[in-house]
């Protein structure tokens, strides 16, 4: 049964279109996903579907008799004023009994007690639950919700993604996370440039799907437009050619140039947005050696969010940094970045090593009236370089003269990631990089991170980027940190298996990671791991020999005789022999890590 058809849409804001001539359905079962870049018009396309605005051109027909369920992207920030009261209202909307609700509650880990709490004193996440709770209250027909999973942690994110799998109603979702997408969707309907592509794809490789299909889409508009183009070209020449002869045949010619000028035109490939392809390079490459050791640390506010945590990564280690909303993840992300002090234990980086570090708050670090541009050569790069990072990140132009308060939350966040890009860091410390970022941004900020060699650290709730980057995982939860040594899509797989049979969007007791079988792979990773290791104490013990070589030479010239008829000389020896003590000294800590690193590798 059609549950809604749309056809001729059109939204405009004065004189800026958003689009035009939209046409869609949507059945009983559908789980449609739709997506495009920020600004195309997602938002406002679903506010027409479910008659929260009227179009300006086209027509809408929905259902009758059939319970629509929609949840805004800024339903959080305008919401009701309690949980209760937004319980109150799905009952009055919908068919569900009292206990339906305390179901409800306890199903979105609500208390009893929250239910009088004013919502603006929740979390970002509990207002979201509270008010996808109160969609799901209402007993609706079929559901739009528009971004979702904005402000969720990953486990009430995981459950989400179940639920809806498994839910027999339709659905459309506006959607960033292309985990969620994969998981879900059975079409993907794409919003971009003011048309709506649809394409048919498959749960459990949906977004994958969606991309396999719009390139082999693009690449057939792209033969068409070439074989348009030389049809054209060879008519154009054949015309040309009866003219310069001088054609007797009038006739003949005119017929020829009206078929010309009816030629239907195909439509030129679509431009992509350039990616950003410039590199975020380390200071040096990777080399195996120590980059932060970990050593008995603990952190507790209220309540203890992790105590014993010992770990020891190196250059080249990529890591996520995972658990519940409030669990520590942030916090022992500022702990090894050196912002935040633990309450026992200690945090040591390799001999040498440069960090930076990008936190959900970096937006607030931008210099005030400062043009984009001037924030990005603020770390050391020609104006050249920082409006080539910019213009990568697709803010070109004249984005780089606009001051940075002129730019949207995305726009800025853009700014800081070529902040970060102008430093040749050799570890990176990222707290959500990919907040506010649409998926082509997203997808772009990857493609950076992947070819990156240092150290790299991050917190995110975008499981597609984890999959992508993590090889190690640090899980944060219930007061407790637990080193996975395996990849995020390994983590993930550990995880499902622990709570196959739950249906509550938290279990109360995660299952531990079990360590990832032995194989081939593992083993042969396992060999170039105790190679790296071998070579990084290699390499700090020849670090070493060659200071104490420097030193001996020194030495030698103190000895010189004459030389202290010369104090100008005698003052740059002694601060050579001091320049040379203080790396000595750095050069054998590094080592005794090194040593010590190995050891503990060795002993496993």
């Amino acid at each position: 049964m059609e549950l809604l058809r749309f056809s001729g849409l059109a939204r405009h804001y004065g004189a800026h279109e958003v689009f035009s001539d939209l046409a869609g359905v949507m059945r009983d079962g559908d789980k449609i996903g739709l997506v495009g870049p920020n600004g195309a018009g997602k938002s406002s396309l679903v506010r027409l579907l479910v008659g929260r605005d009227e179009p300006d051109g086209g027509t809408i027909a929905r259902a009758r008799e059939r319970r629509l369920g929609y949840l805004a992207q800024d339903a959080a920030e305008s919401g009701p004023a309690t949980l209760r009261a937004a319980f109150d209202e799905a009952l009055a909307r919908g068919d569900a009994a009292e206990w339906e609700m305390r179901a409800t509650l306890n199903r979105f880990d609500f208390a009893e007690s929250d239910l009088d709490r004013p919502l603006r004193e929740f979390s970002g996440g509990q207002r979201t639950r509270a008010l996808l709770a109160r969609t799901l209250l209402e007993s609706p027909d079929w559901l739009v919700l528009d971004e979702p999973t904005n402000h969720l942690d990953l486990d009430t994110v995981r459950w989400l993604e179940t639920f809806v799998a498994r839910d027999p109603r339709a659905f459309v979702i506006v959607s960033h996370d292309r985990y969620f997408l994969e998981t879900v969707a059975g079409r993907i309907w794409e919003l971009d440039r003011g048309e709506l592509a649809e394409y048919d794809v498959e749960p459990g490789r949906a977004y994958s799907d969606y991309l396999e299909q719009r390139e082999t889409r693009r690449e057939q508009q792209r033969r068409d437009f070439e074989a348009f183009q030389t049809e054209r070209k060879r008519q154009k020449a054949v015309i040309d050619e009866l003219r310069t002869h001088g054609s007797h045949n009038y006739s003949h010619v005119r017929s020829r140039e009206k078929a010309f000028a009816k030629m239907g035109a195909v439509e030129a490939p679509r431009s992509e947005k350039r990616a950003i392809s410039v590199a975020l390079r380390a200071a040096r490459r990777a080399t195996g050696g120590p980059a932060v050791d970990v050593l008995g640390v603990a952190k507790a506010y209220d309540r203890p969010l992790f105590s014993g945590l010992t770990a020891h990564f190196v250059r080249g280690d990529r890591v996520a940094i995972v658990g519940p909303n409030g669990a520590g993840k942030s916090t022992f992300l500022r702990i090894i970045s050196g912002e935040l002090q633990p309450d026992r234990g200690s945090v040591r980086y390799g001999t040498g090593l440069r960090t930076a570090a990008y936190s959900q708050s970096s937006v607030d670090d931008l210099p005030a009236g400062r043009t984009a541009a001037e924030a990005v050569m603020q770390m050391g790069v020609t104006d050249e370089e920082a409006r080539s990072l910019l213009g990568r990140l697709n803010l070109g132009g004249d984005a780089g003269d606009k001051p940075v308060e002129a730019f949207s939350g995305g726009e800025r966040r853009r700014i800081m990631l070529a902040r970060l890009m102008a430093q040749r860091a050799d570890c990176l410390f990222l707290d959500e990089p990919t907040n506010d970022l649409d998926i082509p941004s997203r997808e772009a900020l990857e493609d950076v991170l992947a070819s990156y060699e240092g150290a790299l650290f991050v917190v995110s709730h975008d499981r597609y980027l984890l999959k992508r980057l993590a090889e190690r995982v640090v899980a944060i939860r219930d007061g407790a940190a637990t080193v996975f040594d395996g990849d995020y899509a390994s983590y993930e797989r550990a995880q499902h298996q622990g709570r196959a049979g739950t249906d509550a969007p938290r279990a109360a007791v995660p299952a531990k990671a079990e360590p990832v079988e032995l194989d081939r792979r593992a083993a042969h990773e396992a060999k170039l791991e105790l190679g790296r290791r071998k070579r990084a104490v290699a390499d700090a013990e020849k670090r070493v020999a060659d200071l104490d070589r420097k030193k001996a030479e020194l030495e030698l010239e103190f000895a010189a005789p004459g030389l202290y008829d010369d104090p100008d000389e005698v003052v740059r020896l002694q601060r050579e022999m001091d320049r040379v003590n203080a790396e000595s000294g750095a050069a054998m800590e590094a080592w005794e890590l090194a040593v010590e690193s190995l050891d503990g590798f060795t002993s496993c």
